[in-house]
């Protein structure tokens, strides 16, 4: 008989939209500085058009294109010089017929001319520029809105803020941005046996893994820890820092008591705290079976396996997609990347298998061999570049055949 009534991953995730489809994070103003790792809230328009003048690429001299036609170093085009232009300055010279200006690079280029030329292809004698290669119209210019036009949105909301978000920012004038409010969450690791990540354990006892496991990725995602705490399995604690943990977030896990046991009581104490409760006692995956999926209010409560390894796939399985698209309205998705099996396995497990991998590129082929070791062993996750999911409809993976990575970040 089966420990629990056991439900798909999509069907999970499906559920998880349907009750917290209404859930929308509020929206914060913070500086640019503090913006990096932030889930933008409304699109980033362009106010100005950048460039607001027409800018020279390289540094050289800004000519009527038609003047150097024909030109090489044997014949040069002979111009008359007619002064430069200042970095950072407007200039108010006009390039007239058969004359040149010179204009350094990201310097304004003057009314008149429709080049540059790049100064490695000319000869200065004084008053006369010598111009050894001929240029098009518009060569080495970038035109006013170029880059960017007035109204054009650069950003879309519900990107996550990477590094190259915020010289755009910067560019077009944004010194504080709307994004969304960070996830509130909360970790209540529950065991009788387990310790301090300090300590020495004893026979029977075991380091806390999952409270530091947990922290890392929800501080990856850009959630903001409201708590965490380690506590015995004693059902009245338990119930009342669950309570309280609830009222102040938007995320609370619970570390340990999901499968069935005699302490493992995770179900009976969140069916105590509100309503509606627990809505899936058990997941189809390999490894995080015993994973608890629930609501309170509009708080959404997990229950996770106690073991490392399980409760690190049932994070990334179902709560990683949920903070992500659920309720962060991230556009982003996990990190993944196509490669070529390099090994052949059979299951049959009746469940979604994730299976640890290394990555190699070899002759330019991206391909994946497994991580040895024991099911579920947590040596497997220090070792491993990512992940692979087989789907419970599959029997197994051939050499050769195209698989889908998902990197751990």
């Amino acid at each position: 008989m089966e420990m629990f009534t056991v439900m798909k991953k999509e069907a999970v995730l499906s559920l998880l939209e349907d009750e917290f489809g209404h859930v929308n994070l509020e929206t914060e103003v913070v500086s640019i500085n503090d913006s990096l790792g932030r889930i933008l809230a409304e699109p980033v328009v362009a106010r100005e058009n950048i460039p607001d003048f027409v800018r020279s690429t390289v540094d050289g001299y800004a000519v009527k294109s038609k003047n150097t036609v024909g030109a090489s170093e044997a014949l040069p085009a002979f111009l008359d010089f007619i002064g430069s232009v200042e970095m950072g300055q407007e200039t108010r010279l006009t390039v007239g017929e058969n004359q040149t200006v010179y204009v350094p690079t990201g310097g304004m280029v003057p009314e008149g001319a429709d080049a540059m030329v790049m100064i490695e292809y000319t000869d200065s004698f004084g008053d006369e520029i010598a111009v050894n290669k001929p240029c098009a119209v518009l060569e080495n210019i970038i035109g006013i809105g170029d880059d960017v036009k007035v109204g054009e949105v650069v950003l879309e909301a519900g990107i996550y803020l990477s590094t190259q978000h915020i010289g755009a920012l910067a560019s077009l004038g944004y010194a504080n941005v709307h994004v969304k409010r960070r996830p509130r969450v909360s970790i209540i690791s529950t065991g009788d046996e387990l310790v301090s990540v300090a300590s020495i354990p004893k026979i029977g006892q075991i380091r806390d893994v999952n409270t530091y496991s947990l922290l890392a990725m929800v501080d990856d995602l850009g959630c903001e820890i409201v708590t965490n705490q380690h506590l015995k399995d004693d059902f009245e604690s338990l119930k009342k820092a669950l309570l309280e943990a609830e009222e102040s977030s938007d995320i609370v896990f619970l570390s340990g008591g999901s499968s069935v046991g005699n302490h493992d009581m995770t179900s009976d104490i969140i069916n105590a705290t509100g309503e509606p409760g627990v809505l899936v006692h058990g997941v189809a995956i390999k490894p995080g079976k015993p994973t608890i999926v629930a609501r309170v209010g509009n708080t959404a409560v997990f229950g996770l396996p106690g073991h490392p390894a399980s409760c690190i796939i049932a994070f990334k399985a179902i709560v990683e997609p949920f903070i992500q698209n659920q309720l962060m309205k991230n556009k982003q998705v996990q990190n993944r990347v196509e490669a070529v099996s390099a090994f052949q396995m059979h299951v049959s497990s009746g469940r979604d298998v994730f299976f640890m991998v290394k990555v190699e590129n070899k002759n330019g082929v991206q391909s994946v061999y497994p991580v040895n070791g024991k099911s579920g062993m947590v040596s497997m996750f220090a070792k491993a570049d990512g992940y692979i999911e087989i789907p419970m409809e599959k029997e197994g993976l051939e050499i050769g055949e195209k698989v889908m990575v998902t990197l751990f970040r």
